[in-house]
């Protein structure tokens, strides 16, 4: 039985899978979405557009779209059919996690109908609620809407939820809005909030057999922790142990959550030497010999490893005990590298341990200052005010001074001199007046040493001429 070839061609056709959405298409993919009015040809459009939302470049094109974001929300609030306000929401979801997009479509109205849909009798939503906070969450703008709105205990209920996928995504929101510390306070200080999250994440920890799931408690607990009294209470309740064990773990991403829990608790001040006990100083020097052109998960390890050891050098009594388990030479390893962020933290921590003037020496003469003088001409503000603020303490010993100038120092201030920064500015400047106030005491000490050296010269001359020195005999009499 024969066929002709549009059989074939057709019949073809519908082995062939359809090929997926790309941002290049974008403009006829945004046309369709605005043009589209039937129910079909909104979920048609909102399927489409699925597939490239997670895409920087296309949260971009739909940011400068203007009618775009109001179509999306007006289908959250009010569309009747339940797949198109799902299919919206997680359009909205994936388009929150990008800043260019997330201050837009999170108003505060869209944001309390979100909250209602969490709310509502129809617990199919929750789901796709939590998985909202998690992606929207992450930006700063949204993130103090959310606290505004009393959302976090929202997502707090989604934490405990016995829904396992609402549950780990709620996890995942639950950290997103305590990325800062002050975030992270709001989210431990309501009434016995504090005992019942440190028991709930620990307890959730030594429980889980899944690694995803355990990777996101430990990052929660980890952000929960820049909370002064999250950290102490968990150094109350002896769980720092449990968390070194973790980051002294050969796998990433256990090592990597729970290193950065032990970095953000050394940036509480009552815990340092404790921290130091468990061996946090060296922890973080052997995560900073991991190249950040390493594998993909152990990329942040330097970060992780530069900003703890920025936090626990802050302190005066462990900056001499720095330098004797390695820290200066990883310091000045990571003040090398390509990372600004890890640069910058390196920067920071090797300020605090110049402090100890021993440090500054050693360090200037392990090579910080090419990096540190590269660092303060380099255009990224954070990073010149960092360097800036190294060279400073660097520069306060004459030796350092030196070896500034030998470095390329003078050059470098008159770059600095020409600087927009108003911070880079001042250090030059102040550096300028601290080496022509050293030249000073160096010329005056020479002038004390020429005379004391002329003194001892007219002495020796009159002991060979003389026999003896007429003018002590003189001094001596007259003070008689």
């Amino acid at each position: 039985m024969g066929c002709n070839n549009s059989t074939l061609i057709k019949k073809a056709k519908s082995y062939v899978m359809k090929e997926k959405a790309s941002v290049d298409d974008m403009p006829d993919i945004l046309a369709k979405l605005i043009a589209a009015k039937s129910s079909k040809n909104v979920k048609a459009a909102l399927k489409t557009l699925m597939e490239v939302a997670p895409n920087e470049l296309a949260a971009q094109q739909v940011a400068r779209a203007v009618k775009v974001i109001p179509k999306l929300q007006a289908w959250v609030v009010k569309a009747k059919d339940n797949d198109v306000k799902r299919m919206s929401l997680t359009v909205c979801s994936a388009l929150s996690a990008f800043s260019v997009c997330a201050a837009e479509i999170c108003t505060e109205e869209f944001l309390k109908t979100v909250q209602s849909m969490g709310r509502g009798k129809d617990k199919s939503f929750q789901k796709d609620v939590a998985k909202f906070w998690s992606q929207a969450g992450g930006d700063p703008v949204v993130r103090g809407r959310i606290f505004d709105l009393g959302v976090n205990e929202q997502i707090w209920n989604y934490v405990k939820s016995k829904d396992h996928a609402v549950a780990k995504l709620g996890m995942i929101a639950f950290a997103k809005i305590a990325d800062d510390a002050q975030s992270a306070a709001k989210l431990v200080d309501v009434g016995a909030r504090l005992d019942e999250t440190v028991k709930f994440f620990f307890a959730r920890l030594a429980k889980t057999d899944e690694t995803d799931v355990e990777k996101w408690c430990l990052i929660t607990i980890a952000r929960l922790s820049l909370a002064d009294a999250f950290s102490e209470k968990i150094a109350r309740m002896e769980k720092l142990p449990m968390i070194f064990t973790k980051a002294n773990d050969t796998i990433a991403g256990r090592k990597l959550p729970s290193a950065l829990c032990i970095a953000n608790c050394a940036s509480n001040k009552l815990l340092r030497v404790r921290l130091v006990k468990h061996k946090a100083f060296q922890l973080f020097v052997d995560m900073s010999k991991v190249s950040s052109a390493a594998r993909s998960d152990m990329a942040e390890y330097q970060r992780v490893a530069a900003l703890g050891l920025k936090n626990l050098s802050a302190s005066f009594d462990l900056r001499a005990l720095a330098a004797k388990v390695g820290v200066l030479e990883a310091v000045v390893k990571m003040l090398r590298s390509k990372d600004l962020e890890v640069a910058r933290y390196a920067a920071r921590a090797a300020s605090e341990l110049s402090l100890h003037e021993e440090n500054g020496r050693r360090m200037v003469l392990a090579g910080a200052l090419k990096p540190l003088i590269d660092m303060a001409k380099s255009g990224d503000a954070y990073c010149e005010n960092e360097a800036c603020t190294a060279l400073n303490a660097m520069s306060l010993s004459e030796d350092n001074q030196k070896q500034f100038m030998k470095e390329g120092g003078l050059a470098a201030i008159e770059v600095m001199t020409l600087s927009k920064n108003p911070r880079v500015k001042h250090f030059s400047t102040k550096l300028v007046s601290r080496m022509r106030l050293t030249k000073l005491r160096t010329a005056a000490r020479f002038a004390g040493q020429m005379a004391q050296t002329q003194k001892e010269l007219e002495r020796k001359a009159r002991i060979e001429k003389y026999g003896y020195d007429d003018q002590e005999i003189a001094e001596a009499a007259g003070a008689g």
